[in-house]
């Protein structure tokens, strides 16, 4: 089976359970992400924005939420990622609100949803594909790339700094014989990739378009690391060597150092 026909299957599976416990509830369904972005893997989570007639109040979250437990229930090894978004808040520019979000098979509806920001709104004007409600081009979603480019600056300074103040620590406390999984350096390396990608083009690609593109803008030593983990990305999950996480480690330094270029030219 295509990896397009199973991530398919998912959300068709997902919206089913939906509509059966919150009937109505969903109006509009949209697919972002790696599935968007054509880098699906098996691995993948499916990420999708959901749209409800109105800003989910207490009620609705639970109903909401009800049908996410039901659906993880029935599919435990499957995850749907994202928000439950209103009409409204897809014309506007995106806005720290609380709206209840799913994130690695958890339900939220505690605190402002991160996804609302400038590269999920830009994801789904530009690659999002329909599942239900109006074509995307029929809802005027504003796309600004400076707060597009912004946000990203700012999250590679905050949170992908700290990411890679992770790695370094755990590569600390590895022997030379360690291992750790494949998702690890995918994660780290090809993320901060996507960032500065953003942030030098304006625009978003997938963890392995990242990767490919960064192989042939970052500083020559790091280059072969974005090949490898690129190339992790097409196969099960693995244990990597201390020695790859190293090499994947300095190259998410090297992302990082010229996203703080970018920044310091704003």
């Amino acid at each position: 089976m295509a990896a397009s026909e199973v991530w398919l299957d998912t959300v068709e599976t997902w919206v089913a359970t939906f509509d059966e416990i919150a009937p109505g509830a969903l109006e509009g369904l949209y697919v972002v992400g790696s599935a968007a972005l054509s880098d699906w893997q098996p691995t993948s989570d499916v990420d999708v924005v959901a749209i409800t007639a109105e800003p989910a109040d207490e009620d609705l979250a639970g109903t909401l939420l009800t049908a996410h437990a039901v659906f993880t229930e029935r599919h435990p090894r499957t995850t749907v990622d994202g928000p439950f978004l209103a009409w409204g808040d897809l014309v506007v520019a995106p806005q720290g609100v609380t709206r209840p979000w799913t994130l690695d098979g958890s339900f939220h509806h505690d605190a402002e949803c991160f996804e609302i920001n400038p590269v999920t709104w830009h994801t789904l004007a530009t690659f999002g594909v329909r599942v239900r409600g109006p074509k995307l081009a029929d809802i005027p979603i504003p796309d600004d790339r400076v707060d597009r480019v912004r946000f990203v600056v700012d999250n590679a300074m905050s949170y992908w700094r700290g990411v890679r103040t992770e790695l370094r620590g755990a590569l600390s406390e590895l022997s030379a014989t360690d291992t750790l999984p494949s998702s690890v350096p995918q994660w780290c390396l090809l993320g901060a990739c996507r960032m500065l990608y953003t942030a030098t083009t304006g625009t978003v690609t997938s963890k392995s378009g990242a990767g490919r593109w960064a192989a042939g803008v970052l500083d020559e030593a790091n280059r072969a690391v974005c090949r490898d983990v690129v190339a992790l990305r097409q196969r099960a999950e693995e244990p990597v060597s201390r020695d790859l996480l190293a090499r994947a480690e300095q190259a998410m330094g090297d992302a990082l150092r010229r996203i703080a270029v970018v920044a310091d030219e704003r």
